[in-house]
């Protein structure tokens, strides 16, 4: 698969979160249950969703690790049980977009990892996955993720 990677700035984003933790095994699961629970919340009154949802990942994937996921809201959103409130940093990130199931997300991270080296910048800050479309709705091989990686 080619990758087209482009640098851009993405602005900083209002959302209700959830932080998970989490092991290669157990990801579908949580993240199933985080955005599960941000969507009643939601429902409920808690906000109104401005974007699509997307996952930060603090932490390395293996062994066990921290996720932030993220449903960006517009303003007067609250906060709820388990749910935070918070402003998501945005800057320059190297981007890509990835076709195709999850579990390939791994050759597109690689990709971005070395137009970085060829390109003489470094991670700043943990990548972002934004999940343009909904895997219950759309073949594995159709789920399209954006990668931005914040760099330096």
């Amino acid at each position: 698969m080619e990758h087209r990677i482009e640098t851009k700035e993405i602005p900083a984003q209002l959302a209700l979160t959830v932080r998970k933790r989490v092991s290669l095994a157990t990801i579908a699961q949580g993240m199933g249950e985080a955005f599960g629970a941000i969507l009643a919340h939601a429902q409920a009154g808690g906000g109104q969703f401005a974007g699509p949802p997307f996952c930060l990942y603090p932490d390395p994937p293996g062994g066990e690790f921290g996720l932030l996921l993220c449903m960006p809201v517009a303003p007067g959103a609250t906060a709820g049980e388990g749910i935070a409130l918070e402003e998501v940093p945005g800057g320059l990130v190297a981007a890509t977009l990835h076709k195709g199931p999850y579990s390939a997300l791994r050759e597109s991270y690689g990709a971005l990892e070395a137009w970085m080296a060829v390109n003489g910048k470094h991670p700043a800050g943990p990548p972002r996955e934004v999940y343009l479309n909904d895997p219950m709705s759309v073949p594995e091989n159709e789920l399209l993720t954006e990668i931005d990686w914040p760099i330096a």
